[in-house]
């Protein structure tokens, strides 16, 4: 049964999108199957990997919105990666769903038929609390939070453990778990003290959920969306395409992989 992760914060900029296309890159690199999902109306996840919006027939926007099967939003991007892409129409969900009943379980119900085919499933969520984070939350078994080393970033992690903590609630009557994989720290200049003083006030906060890895800033990484490829792919021998490649590693070794 394949492993679903949210990669989650509400607060934008952070890296949730750089995260999901390059952790799932290196996971692919290590022959497993991974689904990404990108559930962000601006569809960088998706054009990120070189899919432009005008050639997405049907997108996550449909698969949350229609009967349409799960299986046939899928678009393979190599032999061991695939992904679901977005649509601008994602910023109407709310409209769509409202009155709904269960609108927060529907990702979870499409997910059903296709989790067991892969290794892991990453969803790159909007920077947002609304009905799709909902979604998000309820399909998944753990949360990535990507952290920029920024005080504003720190600050914003609190809403974010509230809205996984209010979900884990709803969740446990349904016999599932949520749990949080990992705070990951990013986008972090090794010659600004201040970002120093940002990882140990986090790790001061969650002294046990911090990946050991974390992501500098890097040209390679915002270079490689550039032409929509990961910087796995794009700069294989970068310090960027290290680190996540590190990240994976780090994670199959929590995950029991």
């Amino acid at each position: 049964m394949g492993k679903i992760i949210a990669i989650a914060n509400q607060k934008g900029g952070v890296g949730k999108t750089t995260t999901t296309i390059n952790l799932a890159s290196a996971l692919a690199r290590e022959n497993l199957n991974t689904l990404i999902i990108d559930l962000d109306e601006q569809a960088n996840a998706t054009i990120g990997l070189g899919i432009g919006r005008e050639f997405v027939k049907v997108s996550s926007y449909d698969l949350l919105t229609s009967d349409i099967k799960i299986e046939d939003t899928i678009l393979q991007i190599d032999e061991k990666l695939s992904i679901i892409p977005s649509s601008s129409k994602l910023a109407n969900i709310v409209e769509k769903l409202i009155g709904l009943d269960e609108k927060e379980r529907l990702l979870e119900k499409k997910l059903n038929s296709v989790k067991d085919n892969y290794d892991f499933i990453l969803l790159d969520c909007p920077p947002s609390l609304s009905v799709t984070i909902d979604n998000a939350l309820f399909a998944s078994d753990s949360v990535i939070i990507p952290v920029e080393c920024d005080y504003f970033a720190y600050d914003a992690l609190t809403q974010m453990i509230q809205k996984i903590n209010q979900i884990q609630k709803e969740k446990n009557p349904l016999g599932r778990k949520l749990t949080i994989e990992g705070v990951l720290l990013t986008k972090h200049d090794n010659r600004n003290l201040f970002g120093y003083k940002m990882i140990e006030k986090v790790k001061e906060l969650f002294p046990n959920k911090i990946f050991k890895t974390i992501i500098s800033r890097s040209s390679h990484i915002q270079e490689a969306p550039m032409y929509g490829k990961s910087v796995l792919d794009f700069a294989y021998n970068s310090r960027g395409s290290k680190e996540y490649r590190e990240l994976a590693k780090e994670l199959l070794e929590r995950s029991g992989e």
